[in-house]
Parts: C-alpha cells; sequence; structure tokens
C-alpha cells in the first residue's frame, strides 16, 4: 500500500513539474472558429517536448499537431495544436474556453498551454467490437483511421441512446468504414446527389 502511494505521489509531481507557457493573444476567426496565434518560441518549445516524448528529438522536423491542455481564466480542455504555416502554431478556442473568458473575436485573452502526453485513444466498446468482428474489412479500415477521426466516430456512435438509435448509428458507422476501403480515403459517394 506504501509503494502504491509514493508511486501516486510521484507521478502528480510530475505532471505538475511540466513546463506551462502562458501567454496573451487576440482572438480571430477562420471561417466559423476562433483561434489564437501561439508565440514561435513557445510553439518550438512545445514541438521540441512532443518531438521528446515521441522519441523524435534529433528530427529536425517539427510535428504537424502537438497535444495540449489550454487553460483560460481557470477553465482546461484539452486539445490539439495545428500548423498555422512557417513553423508556427493556432490554438482553437472552442465555445468553453471562449465562455470562461468571456471573449470572442477582436478580445485579448490569456492562454497557459501545457504539453499533454496522456493518451486519447478511446475505449471501443464491447457491441461495436462484436460487430466489428462481423465485418473484417470494416475493422481494418477503423484501425488504420487517425486517433482523431476514431475518437470522432466513437463520440458519434456513443451519443445513440435508445438501442433502435444505436442500431441505426451502428449501420452507418459500418457503412461509412466499407466506403472508405472501397473507395479509399478522401473519394467518398455525395448522398442526395441531384441529377439533370
Amino acid at each position: 500500500m506504501f509503494c502504491a502511494e509514493v508511486f501516486r505521489r510521484i507521478i502528480q509531481i510530475v505532471k505538475r513539474s511540466r513546463k506551462a507557457h502562458t501567454f496573451q493573444a487576440t482572438i480571430y476567426r477562420i471561417w466559423m472558429m476562433r483561434h489564437v496565434d501561439v508565440p514561435e518560441e513557445i510553439g518550438r518549445a512545445l514541438a521540441k517536448e512532443c518531438g521528446r516524448r515521441s522519441g523524435e528529438e534529433r528530427s529536425s522536423q517539427l510535428p504537424k499537431h502537438i497535444p495540449v491542455v489550454a487553460t483560460v481564466n481557470g477553465k482546461s480542455e484539452r486539445t490539439t495544436l495545428a500548423p498555422a504555416g512557417a513553423g508556427r502554431y493556432r490554438l482553437n478556442v472552442n465555445t468553453a474556453l471562449r465562455k470562461a473568458a468571456h471573449a470572442d473575436v477582436g478580445d485579448l485573452i490569456g492562454v497557459r498551454l501545457r504539453y499533454d502526453a496522456e493518451s486519447r485513444e478511446m475505449e471501443l466498446p464491447a457491441e461495436l467490437r462484436a460487430v466489428l468482428k462481423d465485418h473484417p474489412k470494416a475493422r481494418k479500415e477503423f484501425e488504420k483511421l487517425p486517433p482523431g477521426h476514431k475518437r470522432q466516430l466513437l463520440l458519434y456512435y456513443l451519443r445513440a441512446k435508445s438501442p433502435k438509435a444505436r442500431e441505426h448509428v451502428t449501420e452507418k458507422f459500418i457503412d461509412h468504414l466499407l466506403e472508405r476501403a472501397i473507395l479509399g480515403k478522401g473519394r467518398r459517394v455525395k448522398r442526395n446527389q441531384r441529377r439533370p
């Protein structure tokens, strides 16, 4: 029992010791989404830490996306820094962070970023695992998906609560994966397409 408690405290200390980077930035809009630009030196520091964690320290290439915990006005969200071009990064300021800051486009906010090394993989529900076992092509396609796409599909699936809704969502889930397997990624059949 003593060893488990010591180990738990060590983990807490390590998590707290990850360097938090703070800055102020003005929110701007790209289409519907709100963003702030991450200062270059902070982006480089987080990219370096991300590379160290994934074993790419010697690589001169910056990671494309950096998982972080963003805190605005005491509200923390797990998110990802996206490339902004020329080796810079931007942070999507989602609704929860905007509400915490009481801010919108044109407003200056204070942001604290910390590299997030925690796994973002979601557990595959047992009933969905059974369905995928019956559809090997769909399962293989699901395993090839990037983590973000898997997560979005699983969140879509988990939103269905009633058995009838789950059945409908499961059917669409499998159809989506089979369509990707047959047509290849990026080539989707347009539904409800009008014919001349």
